[in-house]
């Protein structure tokens, strides 16, 4: 089967369309508000404030409510009452398809059941498979900064799905590399399909962006030098010395993958590959 998304499961198994499942995810796009989404409309900040939290959010891995009492733009007692606000107000995925009357309680709960007991063993399978592989946890903590920072600076969930060192995973899409060096040595890569480099790109500056164009590239090594740099802090916490190169963009006819572990993700958005060399 494959670790996937819920809906992707139920898609999969004919039990709902690609319409059901677009009007499902736009329904919870619309009402699943993000905290700094929250304290704009509930009046605790304004809108210029909540955008220079989401700045400082790309370059520390910190949450939006930390980082708001940092700088005093919000209390401790309010971030509490936002999270409050934010978990009663949250609508998940099966609630939307019993509401959308797309799909019956009794019918949900048994695909739920299904989907949790397959997805939890795939999963463990994965998690088997990096430990074998992992040096000092350096993989485990790169994945995991990268996939906190990526659901931040997107707001979209992302799944690891799949590993591999043999240069078996294949993607399209543009690949930008950054190098750690000193007390750790680490190459690490992003290899975004087209459609994820623009939600991103989209989501960094706001804006919208509907093609690969040089704007986006840039976005998309500054997304990688925001990740990296992220895990280069938690070295030198660890009381490491470490430096990073500026990032650049490699031809994938001229990368060689089979150098790498390879990770490849799913998003709402679409698919991803992370490559790593330690």
């Amino acid at each position: 089967m494959g670790i996937k998304f819920f809906g992707h499961y139920l898609l999969d198994e004919g039990k709902i369309t690609n319409k059901q499942l677009s009007e499902v995810v736009e329904y919870q796009s619309k009402n699943n508000l993000s905290l700094g989404e929250l304290a704009v409309r509930d009046g605790f900040i304004n809108t210029e404030e909540a955008n220079i939290i989401n700045d400082k959010q790309r370059s520390l891995d910190k949450r939006f409510g930390e980082i708001a009492v940092s700088l005093e733009l919000l209390t401790d007692i309010q971030v509490e009452k936002l999270l409050q606000i934010q978990k009663k107000e949250k609508i998940f995925f099966g609630e939307t398809l019993i509401l959308k009357n797309f799909m019956s309680k009794e019918t949900l709960d048994i695909e739920l059941a299904r989907f949790a007991e397959q997805q939890n063993i795939e999963t463990v399978e994965l998690d088997d498979k990096i430990k074998t592989i992992d040096k000092d946890g350096v993989i485990k903590n790169s994945i995991e900064i990268f996939q906190t920072l990526y659901s931040r600076i997107v707001h979209d969930p992302i799944k690891l799905i799949r590993m591999d060192n043999t240069s078996s995973i294949s993607n399209k899409g543009i690949i930008a590399l950054q190098k750690m060096r000193g007390d750790v040595h680490l190459n690490f890569a992003i290899q975004p399909e087209d459609a994820v480099s623009l939600a991103i790109s989209t989501e960094f500056l706001k804006t919208d962006f509907n093609a690969i164009d040089d704007m986006v590239i840039d976005i998309i090594c500054e997304f990688v030098n925001i990740v990296l740099g992220n895990i280069a802090v938690k070295f030198s916490a660890e009381s490491s010395e470490v430096d990073l190169t500026p990032p650049i963009i490699i031809e994938p006819s001229k990368f060689n993958c089979s150098d790498y572990y390879s990770f490849e993700f799913t998003t709402t958005k679409g698919n991803l590959i992370l490559y790593i060399k330690i």
